[in-house]
């Protein structure tokens, strides 16, 4: 999230100027200037232009025709609009995939409105939105026909339901020169919310699917030409073949273990990126388990926080609480990494940190 770039160009003596609608924004917090007008605001982001020397982002909800022009009027836009405009809409990015040769699982487009072709790959199947989604919103499993109610209302696809032994993330920084990996991580989704939930770093596969994972992320995003910071999704079945799930053209939330056991992070890395110094090849220092700090159900309002105290007193546990005032259920409210010398260990520790942490709106929400 934009926060830590914040951080990470303030270590360097850099300002960050970021468009969000909320003026004590997480990013306001740690420094940034804020133009409090919604994201999409073309006039906000000329505002934006007229500020920076360059320009990223951090969500894929963004206004990529204002930002294609923005980059026309002089102003590099990281990733290019031309592989925003492809990522962003996650049909086209499919479909790129598919041509490119970059494994992925079978799908086809749909927009809800020819229930007969919902099961033309078999059940379940997986119905994203084209745009619009991210955290788990814009995605519906349809178990059957009798799911048919769940179909989104909007434009996007319907995909194969992968089974699958483990999801896996590979984080890719890539600049004109050199394309650089961190390790793979293995990924556990809250099934509620369909977002992450926890993850491993580094994964818990052997060393030559490790090389795969990292070796296929890297071909996806060249496959684009795509410059930037990239988190690469993919399944792994149980046929021990990889798959491209999805990718996402900015820092990732399963890449944000690397600000406790990776040089550089990879808000580090990005910063360097957009100020085109040379990438630096990753390194890892340990292992680490990152959990997200999810909104409780049942409660909504202003953020309540309990056991942070407690959280703080243990050792090789590092705490990220992102500072937004309202909370609901699921809402992503920050995330702690824990670091050991083994998975096991850092596993242990976080499900004793897991236990100790609540976060919370004030209200109980009532129910009809």
């Amino acid at each position: 999230m934009a926060a830590f770039l914040v951080e990470a160009a303030a270590r360097r003596g850099s300002s960050v100027t970021v468009v969000d609608p909320e003026p004590r924004c997480p990013a306001a917090l740690k420094g940034a200037e804020v133009i409090a007008k919604p994201m999409h605001d073309e006039q906000a982001l000329t505002e934006l232009a007229s500020k920076s020397d360059v320009i990223t982002v951090d969500l894929e909800a963004v206004n990529v025709e204002a930002l294609a022009a923005i980059a026309a009027a002089g102003t590099p836009v990281i990733p290019d609009p031309t592989v925003l405009k492809q990522m962003t809409n996650k049909l086209t990015q499919k479909q790129v995939m598919l041509d490119q040769g970059i494994a992925t699982s079978p799908f086809h487009p749909f927009d809800g409105s020819d229930l007969t072709r919902l099961g033309h790959l078999g059940w379940p199947v997986v119905n994203k939105a084209a745009s619009g989604g991210y955290d788990g919103r814009g995605v519906a499993i349809i178990e059957s026909e009798a799911d048919a109610g769940k179909v989104l209302p909007v434009p996007g696809f319907i995909e194969a339901y992968v089974e699958h032994q483990m999801e896996i993330a590979v984080m890719v920084a890539r600049d004109a020169d050199r394309t650089t990996t961190w390790a793979p991580v293995e990924m556990v989704f809250n099934q509620a919310g369909n977002l992450l939930d926890q993850l491993v770093a580094p994964a818990r596969i052997s060393t030559d699917l490790g090389r795969q994972a990292e070796a296929l992320a890297r071909r996806a995003i060249e496959a684009f030409n795509g410059i930037g910071i990239f988190g690469v999704e993919m399944f792994l079945t149980n046929e021990e073949e990889l798959l491209v799930n999805e990718i996402s053209p900015r820092t990732h939330n399963s890449g944000h273990y690397t600000m406790d056991v990776c040089a550089p992070s990879q808000f580090e890395q990005q910063y360097r990126l957009l100020i085109g110094e040379p990438l630096l090849e990753p390194t890892m220092t340990g292992s680490a388990v990152m959990f997200n700090l999810l909104g409780a159900t049942g409660y909504q309002g202003e953020t309540v926080i309990e056991g942070l105290d407690d959280l703080v007193c243990l050792d090789s546990v590092h705490p990220y609480i992102y500072g937004k005032h309202q909370c609901f259920p699921l809402r992503k409210m920050g995330h702690v990494t824990v670091t050991g010398d083994s998975v096991d260990q850092a596993l242990g520790l976080a499900e004793t940190a897991r236990s100790l942490i609540n976060i919370r709106g004030a209200e109980a929400i009532e129910r009809p």
